[in-house]
């Protein structure tokens, strides 16, 4: 079991790191994740314009990369819920759930960060590399956690 998973998690770990080398993929999910939050940001009334990975709001530039989008979390929580044993059904619910938080939680991230290197520059790498990778991180295996409970109750009622 423990191979499994490790497998799982390993398979979907170098399909990430091959996905993002493929310029095409990269540059789609890069822009797609700009675009998004340049429509948030807009939404609350910052001045944001969006050219391909790149939002602009005054003289501040920031530039989305493969580690801004949450296609890295995704994988690894796809690899995790597909290395358990469940119901085809429960793993598909995790996915797209897991999906839809770790998307949100990101769009939050990126909109955070905007705002932190326009006010508190000098606080932007804490809140990049420490704090924003860490709620990430915690996320997906909380998520996975819940989604494990969920299964094993769905599994009991069932039986």
């Amino acid at each position: 079991m423990v191979l499994v998973a490790a497998a799982s998690l390993g398979l979907f770990l170098v399909l990430y790191f091959l996905l993002i080398r493929v310029t095409a993929v990269s540059e789609a999910i890069t822009s797609v994740t700009a675009r998004v939050t340049g429509v948030a940001l807009a939404g609350v009334g910052a001045g944001v314009t969006v050219k391909g990975p790149v939002l602009q709001m005054g003289s501040l530039q920031f530039v989305v990369i493969p580690d801004c989008t949450p296609l890295g979390p995704i994988m690894l929580l796809t690899g995790a819920i597909l290395a358990f044993p469940a119901p085809v059904g429960s793993k598909l619910i995790g996915i797209l759930l897991g999906a839809l938080l770790l998307s949100s939680l990101n769009l939050l991230r990126v909109i955070n960060l905007v705002y932190v290197a326009r006010l508190a520059p000098q606080w932007l790498d804490m809140a990049h590399l420490v704090i924003w990778q860490s709620v990430m991180i915690l996320a997906g295996i909380v998520f996975w956690m819940v989604w494990i409970s969920w299964v094993g109750k769905t599994s009991r009622a069932a039986s």
